[in-house]
């Protein structure tokens, strides 16, 4: 009669047995078999409960451990991972946050975060013994070296152009050019040097942190002062104005608006859609 009592005789009453290898408690194995509480105790007397395996919730991937799957396979190409497609992704992961100071999206990711994505995705090529390369927007991939030969050319013309534009000015409008004593020239020199750093913010944009308007009109109001031209505003209204503008940039509010794709929006910001 022993033996017939603990012998499982039915698929629940066999059920019950592997449920209790597997870890599983008495309440649990009568509620997924439905075997009556004393016939579970009788079949399991002698059965080794097993230990149950935790089951833990895997653990979310960071935004950076997620870009870097992302760019692997993208710098893995013989033309590399170009820099739009870089942070393409990174605002992808990280996303952006509207400023409503100012009315402009703010990247959510800084400069350490793509020098440790780069780190990680180089770590990743040593390990699996392959290349990775990250190619700059402005390069032809399919000629890199007539491309980057032709910019270098270009930039050499430009900066002769601009010795000799900075030379001319100097000729006309050098500052004591009467006088070769030392301090003379060196005042020439400082000269020299503000005459290019000034054509370089009026020709390029984003080359000084003031806005060329402001820099014009600053301009404009130094030369009316010394030439003492009463129709343009003196250095002091110029000063004031900037400072009443200022004080009303603080107090600006821009709405985020909706409905629009936020990285689309972000690289126009940044002058990335033509």
């Amino acid at each position: 009669m022993k033996n017939s009592i603990i012998t499982p005789t039915t698929p629940e009453e066999h059920k019950v047995i592997e449920l209790r290898k597997s870890g599983m408690t008495i309440e649990r194995i009568m509620a997924e078999t439905g075997v009556a509480e004393r016939r579970v105790k009788a079949l399991i007397k002698d059965v080794v409960k097993g230990k149950k395996t935790s089951k833990k919730a895997p653990k979310p991937s960071s935004p950076l451990s997620r870009a870097a799957d992302r760019v692997f396979p993208l710098a893995c190409r013989k033309q590399g991972i170009r820099d739009h497609e870089l942070r393409s992704i990174l605002h992808e992961e990280y996303g952006t946050t509207w400023d409503t100071s100012d009315g402009t999206r703010k990247s959510n990711y800084s400069s350490d975060t793509m020098t440790r994505l780069k780190a990680k995705v180089r770590n990743r090529a040593i390990a699996e013994d392959c290349n990775v390369i990250f190619t700059t927007d402005w390069i032809d991939e399919q000629a890199p070296r007539l491309s980057s030969s032709f910019l270098i050319s270009a930039a050499t013309d430009l900066i002769s152009r601009i010795e000799e534009y900075v030379t001319e000015y100097m000729e006309s409008h050098g500052t004591r050019r009467e006088d070769n004593d030392e301090a003379a020239a060196l005042d020439r020199r400082k000269q020299s040097y503000a005459v290019e750093q000034h054509l370089l913010s009026l020709a390029f944009k984003n080359y000084s942190p003031e806005p060329v308007e402001r820099l014009l009109a600053r301009t404009a109001s130094l030369v009316g002062e010394l030439e003492g031209a009463p129709d343009l505003r003196s250095a002091e209204e110029m000063n004031r104005t900037k400072a009443v503008s200022a004080k009303t940039d603080k107090t600006k509010y821009f709405p985020e608006p909706s409905g629009i794709d936020h990285f689309l929006d972000y690289a126009e910001q940044q002058g990335w859609l033509i």
